[in-house]
């Protein structure tokens, strides 16, 4: 497999990000970090004795695109671009990204509906950028919606 599949999730410990893979136990999900595991050829093994706990509601996966500066975009983020066309100039459009339909997709207010994200941001090309995400940046929500 050629793409990367990368989560990331909030630690309940000390509420940094964590990324890695994802693990489903019972009904909740964790993020256990890629530099956490080692591998003996056989088998994995947690070599950590930090506890791995995730907090619900902050899981969300790597879409494979980066914003015009390079950076990933997860579920959860918030994109920012400013308009460069002369009916909207200067003007700031705000998008949360989320996963819907089997697809990533962003928030489209101003019509309120979801389009697909591969159409607006392909890996910087054009001028989406990550401003934040709903979990640190709670202000930013309103304006995405």
């Amino acid at each position: 497999m050629s793409r990367e599949i990368i989560f990331r999730g909030k630690s309940e410990v000390t509420n940094e990000w964590v990324y890695g893979s994802l693990v489903k136990v019972g009904n909740e999900s964790h993020i256990v970090g890629f530099d956490e595991v080692d591998l003996d050829g056989h088998h994995l093994s947690y070599c950590s004795d930090r506890p791995i706990f995730t907090k619900q509601g902050t899981i969300g996966q790597f879409t494979g695109l980066h914003d015009k500066n390079g950076k990933e975009i997860y579920e959860g983020d918030i994109l920012m671009c400013i308009g460069e066309r002369n009916d909207n100039k200067g003007r700031k459009y705000y998008r949360k990204v989320l996963f819907n339909n089997g697809a990533f997709g962003m928030t489209v207010p101003e019509y309120k509906c979801i389009s697909a994200l591969c159409n607006h941001v392909v890996n910087g090309k054009l001028n989406w950028e990550v401003i934040g995400n709903i979990y640190d940046n709670p202000e930013l929500i309103e304006q995405s919606l």
